[in-house]
């Protein structure tokens, strides 16, 4: 039987409690129900000497952890990429893009202007006693490109994501089967201000360095479940709502030259977190005091902030397969350091870093649509979580559900993107990820102007 297990490992945490935060007991577990007292919140349990009780709040709050720079990390990247994209594909003054190729926006002809009807020629025109090519728009020099090229840019976003994982619990809960669900809707304003220098190193490469600036408001709302396989140790649930808001600002460089391309982005995130929960909180059974399995309800919420500093870079090269089809391999990496103020303990959350890489390939086809240019990219990912630690306090037995360290997974995603030629263009996203108990859907407009 486990109970024997249980008890013994609920005995052993409430003797390692020295120096443990009482705001952290307070706000992830209620301080007695009764008939017991003296109870406190270690690693993932709420516990005292006789009892202990799986948190599912605890398991909630450190997957939010896990879920709090992904998606702006991933749309400052995506950005950077169409900044980078566009300068590349951008004819110099006085030239225009026919067919993927940089054309006089207006040609002169090569016969001098038919005199007036009273006129007389007074000698041959210039034009016709020098020799020229058939077709002058091939053989005309491109206009010079200023020293430096200065562009401002905005984009605003909006974004859906859902989330499912589950895992066995761990340790004195391996009783315990784990399900995690999450819902976020995420809105932004990102923009930036860079200048482009081209033939820095080769003839026709550029580099682009910038500043970035933003915001962004994130709503998610997260529900966990411990179903029990034992009669000792009852089952439990949490639901939580929680919003993560503030600025955020950076550097990013992207360079090119032909097919080959590369960005980077170093950004500083100032997060205010703000979470509510209520927690049905299993009890294990304590025969040796005549103490049943017992349920008890508690509800708590809080607040703290985070400051994320996240390096993040991607590699590419294209290959055209036709005038409007090509196909792109990239590579990229993340890593985030989560700075937590002191007070976040009593959430369950603990400073910590993620290092993620990534490696996959985009299809892309392009095309005019009327005045519209359309480009639709396919993008298959693999990638994984290689360095994680941290995050959460004391990190264990409380396995990371939706965390993917050491899980290999894939994402794919359906971009859109219609540029006017104005300055603005619009952004229509749809991405799936799974793999290793975890399944992922979600969705992204945006609309970026830039002058």
């Amino acid at each position: 039987m486990r109970t024997g297990g249980l008890l013994a490992a609920a005995v052993l945490v409430a003797c390692s409690l020295v120096g443990s935060s009482a705001l952290a007991q307070s706000t992830l577990c209620p301080a007695s129900f009764p008939g017991q007292a003296g109870i406190i919140f270690q690693a993932s349990s709420c516990t005292n000497s006789v009892t202990g009780a799986y948190s599912n709040a605890a398991l909630a709050s450190q997957s939010l952890g896990e879920l709090a720079t992904q998606d702006a990390t991933n749309t400052t990247m995506a950005s950077i990429s169409d900044r980078r994209a566009i300068e590349a594909q951008r004819c110099a003054d006085g030239f225009t893009r026919v067919n993927g190729t940089c054309q006089p926006a207006t040609s002169t002809s090569r016969f001098a202007p038919e005199p007036p009807p009273d006129a007389t020629w007074i000698s041959m025109p210039p034009a016709l006693l020098a020799f020229e090519p058939m077709n002058p728009i091939l053989t005309k020099a491109p206009v010079a490109e200023p020293t430096a090229r200065m562009a401002v840019w905005t984009q605003a976003y909006g974004d859906y994501e859902r989330l499912t994982g589950q895992s066995p619990g761990l340790g004195a809960f391996s009783v315990l089967a784990l399900d995690v669900k999450s819902t976020s809707w995420t809105g932004g304003v990102l923009g930036g201000a860079d200048f482009t220098f081209r033939n820095v190193a080769f003839g026709g490469d550029g580099l682009i360095v910038g500043v970035l600036v933003g915001y962004e408001s994130s709503h998610q709302s997260l529900s966990t479940v411990s179903i029990s396989s034992d009669p000792t140790s009852p089952s439990g649930s949490s639901t939580m709502q929680a919003t993560l808001s503030g600025p955020t600002t950076g550097v990013y460089a992207s360079y090119f030259d032909g097919r080959f391309s590369t960005d980077l982005a170093l950004k500083v995130e100032f997060f205010n977190l703000n979470l509510s929960f209520n927690d049905l909180l299993g009890f294990q059974s304590n025969p040796a005091v005549g103490f049943p399995p017992t349920t008890v309800p508690f509800s708590g919420s809080g607040t703290t902030s985070l400051n994320n500093y996240t390096t993040s870079g991607n590699v590419n090269y294209r290959f055209p397969v036709s005038a409007n089809v090509w196909t792109e391999p990239t590579a990229g990496f993340q890593y985030t350091r989560s700075d937590y103020a002191s007070d976040a303990e009593q959430l369950g959350l603990a400073d910590g870093s993620l290092l993620r890489l990534q490696a996959g390939e985009r299809l892309g086809v392009e095309g005019i649509w009327g005045a519209v240019r359309m480009t639709m990219a396919i993008t298959g990912l693999l990638y994984d979580d290689v360095l994680v630690s941290g995050g959460a306090l004391l990190n264990a037995p409380n396995p990371l559900i939706l965390s993917n360290q050491g899980k290999l997974r894939a994402e794919g995603i359906l971009a859109l993107n219609f540029s006017q030629g104005n300055g603005v263009s619009y952004l229509l996203q749809a991405d799936l990820q799974g793999g290793d108990g975890l399944f992922g859907a979600g969705g992204k407009m945006g609309v970026r102007v830039a002058w």
